[in-house]
């Protein structure tokens, strides 16, 4: 049996205001010492996981815009110790951007609501909006499928009728940590799915699983792996959706790539599920949970 490590990146891996992942060096050069690879699930385009996978010396498949691209690296061996360069073949689980972004636009309509998207913001929109840098911010509206959308002066009420009008026709709404996101019939446990089976065949054994995130956008994730871990969001709460749905989860008290370091090495230890939904307020009571058993 092998174990696969699954992460958001914004406000889990990377920090939520600087984007900085340094505090998680020792828990990165862990997984790469024992060959656990490190999944990053992610609502960033390719181009802007590229500099990231090379900074960290990440060389495993990915998944990005939410769930709705796939990034597999090659059909030989996908360990660590593989030689040679690695060909990239990718699987488009969501539709064209053009399309989706047209669709967003006719739902839009036919609601009566406004919505703000990526593709009708400049790149230094982006940048003001997120604290990107103009060239991460062109990075991040070069997309694939998927689109990063704000409402417009709505309420609950109108945001919640949108949302079930999106669902009936066969789209997806899901909130992230700055933006809402829109995708057709694909989430992050749809690409995940994919990714464990492609490790399962690879290897010919069982998959244990880790996985960590901070929004709802993550839930699809959390709820397919053995061990989901949601991370603090930048008040210290927790998002209250996954909380609601997924009582189970273990709520890790440390903010930040630090605090995403030790969550790792210590849910290395034992990644069975709690036995009841728990909310642990210090680093010492996570890493008693994690003895519990199944």
């Amino acid at each position: 049996m092998r174990t696969v490590v699954f992460t958001d990146l914004d406000g889990t891996l990377l920090s939520h205001d600087s984007y900085s992942w340094e505090g998680a060096r020792p828990a990165i050069e862990e997984l790469h010492r024992r060959q656990i690879p490190l999944v990053f699930c992610t609502s960033k385009t390719r181009g802007e996981v590229r500099p990231l996978r090379k900074a960290i010396g990440n060389r495993d498949p990915f998944i990005v815009e939410n769930g709705g691209v796939v990034v597999l690296l090659g059909d030989r061996s996908p360990d660590h110790t593989a030689a040679g360069k690695k060909r990239e073949r990718t699987l488009l689980l969501g539709q064209p951007y053009d399309h989706v972004v047209a669709s967003l636009r006719k739902i839009a309509r036919q609601g009566g609501v406004r919505v703000r998207g990526f593709h009708q913001m400049s790149d230094a929109e982006v940048a003001k909006r997120t604290g990107l840098s103009l060239k991460e911010a062109s990075l991040a509206r070069q997309r694939e499928t998927g689109e990063p959308f704000l409402f417009q002066d709505h309420s609950q009420r109108e945001i919640r009728s949108f949302t079930r009008m999106a669902h009936k026709l066969g789209y997806t709404v899901q909130r992230g940590g700055r933006f809402w996101h829109f995708s057709a019939s694909c989430d992050k446990g749809m690409a995940l799915s994919a990714v464990i089976s492609y490790y399962r065949m690879a290897w010919e054994t069982d998959i244990r699983t880790i996985g960590l995130g901070n929004s709802a956008n993550d839930l699809p994730m959390l709820r397919l792996v053995h061990k989901p871990i949601l991370m603090p969001l930048p008040n210290g709460g927790y998002d209250k959706a996954v909380t609601a749905s997924l009582p189970e989860v273990v709520c890790f008290p440390d903010k930040g790539p630090e605090g995403w370091g030790r969550a790792v090495l210590q849910a290395l230890t034992n990644i069975q599920r709690p036995r009841r939904p728990v909310l642990v307020k210090t680093t010492s009571e996570f890493e008693n949970l994690l003895h519990l058993g199944p």
